[in-house]
């Protein structure tokens, strides 16, 4: 069964994508989430759980046995039914769990399941997760503005996760709204992009005590994404691009591998003459797109309705 793990460069949504992801996981497949941040974990708190079972509970267990399916004594449950392997809030307590299960979570692609992992912000200076090993696919959570898409970057050239670049089992879920389309993001970054999901911290917190299925819910912008990538990685990460694709999400040029990425770069606003100021002020001249080279450098305009081309309302973005 699949093991997909989830992180992040910057902290932007990774355990909200993990959590929307498992409660929307497909009903015939058997998922469990497990909570690696190594800043702490949220997921107990945050849906009003015990502190105990969890990764703790299990790391004491685990001096008795090695065995993975073990797991599953240790953990909560969302009430869509997924399970969860919770985290402790302190960063210390975490981490020092996480050590003590090294041999166990390397083994969690023998279960006979699918296993979603947050682990939280990747230290680019550091190793990735034991866990990410084996993984089927790692994504990478990422907010689709200049900032966060510059520091995705580093990481990427920094040189974690290459061996999963190389090998195709790297790709990107965008978070929130942003500028930049996903095949312009997919080409500057040499990564895939696997579809997007909306910033609805209420939404998420909702998934903590209503299923996914309720009416409240099912129609919700972040459930139906958050539907469609999970359709997508659990019937086959290898064709996650056609499928999510097909599923309407804006389709991601073929990635291309290359000697350095382009870094995105922030565009200069033309000066405006004086008799322009009128037009500006009804928000009818549009900010055009590209470097003065014209080398297609990645940007949006502002359209005559006064929105982005990506659809979304200038300033409305995921997440401050």
């Amino acid at each position: 069964m699949a093991v997909v793990v989830l992180g992040s460069v910057r902290s932007c949504g990774t355990t909200s994508s993990a959590v929307a992801l498992a409660a929307t996981w497909p009903p015939a497949r058997k998922v469990v989430l497990v909570e690696l941040d190594p800043a702490g974990g949220t997921l107990a708190a945050s849906s009003g759980w015990a502190a105990e079972p969890s990764l703790v509970s299990l790391a004491a267990a685990a001096r008795r046995t090695s065995d993975p399916e073990a797991i599953w004594g240790h953990c909560q449950h969302l009430p869509g039914g997924a399970a969860v392997l919770s985290a402790p809030g302190a960063a210390e307590h975490a981490r020092s769990a996480t050590r003590m299960l090294s041999g166990l979570l390397g083994r969690l692609s023998t279960l006979d399941t699918d296993v979603l992992v947050d682990a939280g912000r990747l230290d680019p200076t550091a190793p990735l997760p034991g866990v990410a090993t084996g993984a089927s696919r790692l994504v990478l959570c990422a907010r689709p503005r200049l900032s966060d898409l510059h520091a995705l970057a580093a990481f990427l050239d920094a040189g974690p996760g290459a061996g999963l670049l190389d090998a195709g089992r790297l790709g990107l879920v965008l978070v929130g709204d942003g500028p930049y389309r996903d095949a312009e993001i997919a080409d500057a970054l040499g990564v895939e992009v696997l579809g997007r999901i909306p910033w609805d911290e209420g939404a998420v917190g909702c998934l903590a005590t209503i299923p996914a299925s309720d009416r409240r819910l099912r129609l919700s912008p972040l459930v139906r994404a958050a539907r469609s990538l999970a359709t997508v990685l659990a019937d086959d990460v290898a064709h996650a691009p056609e499928a999510v694709a097909a599923s309407g999400h804006d389709e991601a040029a073929p990635p291309r591998r290359r000697q350095g990425r382009r870094l995105l770069r922030p565009f200069v606003v033309p000066s405006i003459p004086d008799s322009a100021g009128a037009a500006e002020a009804r928000g009818d001249v549009g900010i055009a797109a590209g470097s003065a080279e014209g080398d297609g450098a990645l940007g949006a305009g502002a359209g005559g309705n006064g929105r982005l081309m990506n659809g979304s309302a200038p300033g409305g973005e995921a997440a401050r």
